[in-house]
């Protein structure tokens, strides 16, 4: 029963810590949640949503597995995939928090907050979402159906598309100086993902 106890358990303490804490601790702080989600046109709001109803998604299959319609993993797999998900929602809170109060959900087009270029951000520019995907590459491992590998394909590729709006966002707003920061530091791993002298982050 255990292990059909732990995704659904481990997805709802990701989406608390990582969503709801945070945003309160954003609000605390700053007097803004942070939550910029919807905010951005159609396009914006396609991308927010779909990110969204895939983690949801994964709620489902977690109450699936939980209700005995999905068989449950060999215990093996299902100790990996929970410290996968420990160790990616740990360092992921660490990489919000490294953000202070540049953090956000979404693109806030209204606000200059400062780039941040230090801690996780010197290993890679995307560190939230890089540990994203060891969460949910966690959670898939768990979850043995065809659906988790293609809502895990899903979210990868939601989240590289996002990424790409998001940093040239970042582009137009600080210039030369995210420009040699890309130049610098990988997109989400180091030394892969940089931009080179001419390229932009619109590419």
């Amino acid at each position: 029963m255990l292990w059909r106890t732990l995704p659904l358990l481990e997805t709802t303490v990701f989406v608390l810590v990582g969503m709801a804490w945070r945003a309160w601790l954003q609000a605390r702080r700053t007097g803004r949640s942070g939550i910029m989600l919807f905010r951005g046109g159609a396009v914006q709001a396609f991308r927010d949503a779909g990110i969204l109803l895939l983690v949801l998604a994964f709620l489902g299959q977690g109450v699936a597995l939980l209700a005995g319609r999905i068989d449950a993993v060999r215990p093996s797999w299902a100790i990996a995939g929970t410290l996968l998900v420990v160790v990616g929602t740990t360092l992921m809170v660490m990489a919000q928090l490294d953000m202070g109060a540049s953090w956000r959900v979404g693109i806030d087009e209204t606000s200059k907050p400062g780039l941040v270029t230090t801690r996780w951000y010197a290993f890679c520019r995307n560190p939230i979402y890089l540990f994203m995907f060891v969460v949910f590459g966690g959670l898939a491992l768990q979850l043995p159906t065809t659906f988790s590998v293609v809502l895990f394909v899903g979210l990868c590729l939601g989240v590289a598309w996002q990424v790409r709006h998001e940093e040239a966002f970042l582009e137009r707003t600080y210039g030369e100086e995210f420009r040699a920061y890309a130049r610098r530091v990988g997109r989400f791993v180091p030394w892969l993902g940089r931009l080179d002298g001419a390229s932009s982050a619109r590419a």
